[in-house]
């Protein structure tokens, strides 16, 4: 017969996170695979409650759902299964796209808990990863995001230009730039600030998997390229890339957490367009983002 510590050692070889939250949504349990999605772990959560915003899960429009719309207490006061696809945040305060779903647990009749399992979201991997096979990793890796760099970017572009010049097949470029920077310098410093640049490096290298690539492009400055896109998808996915990054945030046990947001500028490629006419327009339209105070977007 199957004890509670049965059910734990096999809990905890699942690959996927699982929780599980009692009547008052206080958590009981915590599997292996929480910690290593979530970075948590088991004695840094148990007993506290899923609305201390520890996961912060948001949805696609950016709306909190610990606080409004939780899937977990919603199960618990109506028994129904729910699956939905949203960012949680890691303890290290990037974004991770997971599939949730929550169900709940009986006894005797009654809902006396609810379960949620998280699932890593994976669109589609990278696709210059094919292309760094026989390339030196430092010629074309950015050397604090591990994201491909300038030299790369430029590389890919002029490639993308060449098979919409050849092929007739359109991409679409995102460029941001992270609002306040030099006073996020002069208020925390420089080894903060590398940290802000590397926690959006990995929540966009998480959540943003559909990009043919995603790249660091100056110091605060991160470039995003889309194939096969049209307006309306750019200016959607504009629009998410600044709802992720105003929802991420530095983490920190010795400093309170440090909330970025970001301007962007979002263009399709033009008939006309070179790979600098291309990336200035885009330039411009990220700084016209910054101009309406940031934290927007501004597609053309």
């Amino acid at each position: 017969m199957l004890t509670d510590v049965n059910y734990k050692i096999i809990l905890d070889q699942i690959f996927d996170g699982v929780y599980i939250v009692d009547r008052d949504r206080r958590i009981i349990y915590w599997n292996d695979g929480a910690k290593r999605i979530s970075g948590f772990k088991s004695e840094e959560v148990i007993g506290r409650y899923c609305h201390d915003n520890i996961l912060n899960h948001v949805d696609e429009f950016g709306i909190n759902l610990c606080l409004n719309g939780c899937p977990l207490h919603q199960t618990l006061a109506d028994g129904h299964v729910r699956e939905i696809m949203v960012y949680l945040q890691h303890k290290r305060g990037h974004r991770i796209p997971v599939k949730i779903r929550s169900f709940p647990l009986y006894e005797n009749g009654e809902i006396v808990a609810s379960v949620e399992i998280f699932t890593e979201s994976f669109e589609r991997a990278i696709k210059p990863k094919s292309m760094l096979v026989s390339v030196s990793k430092d010629a074309v890796k950015d050397e604090l995001t591990g994201l491909p760099n300038r030299r790369m970017i430029d590389h890919y572009l002029n490639s993308k230009m060449n098979d919409y010049r050849d092929l007739g097949i359109p991409f679409g470029i995102v460029m941001i730039d992270i609002d306040s920077f030099e006073e996020f310098n002069n208020t925390y410093g420089k080894a903060l600030c590398d940290q802000v640049i590397e926690m959006l490096g990995r929540t966009y290298s998480k959540a943003f998997r559909i990009a043919d690539m995603v790249g660091r492009w100056r110091e605060d400055e991160y470039i995003f390229i889309f194939t096969g896109i049209k307006h309306d998808a750019l200016k959607m996915l504009a629009e998410k890339i600044r709802m992720i990054s105003e929802n991420s945030s530095l983490r920190g046990e010795t400093f309170k957490d440090i909330e970025v947001t970001v301007s962007v500028g979002a263009t399709l490629v033009h008939q006309d367009d070179t790979v600098d006419k291309l990336t200035n327009r885009s330039y411009e339209l990220m700084k016209k983002s910054k101009a309406k105070g940031g934290n927007s977007i501004t597609v053309k």
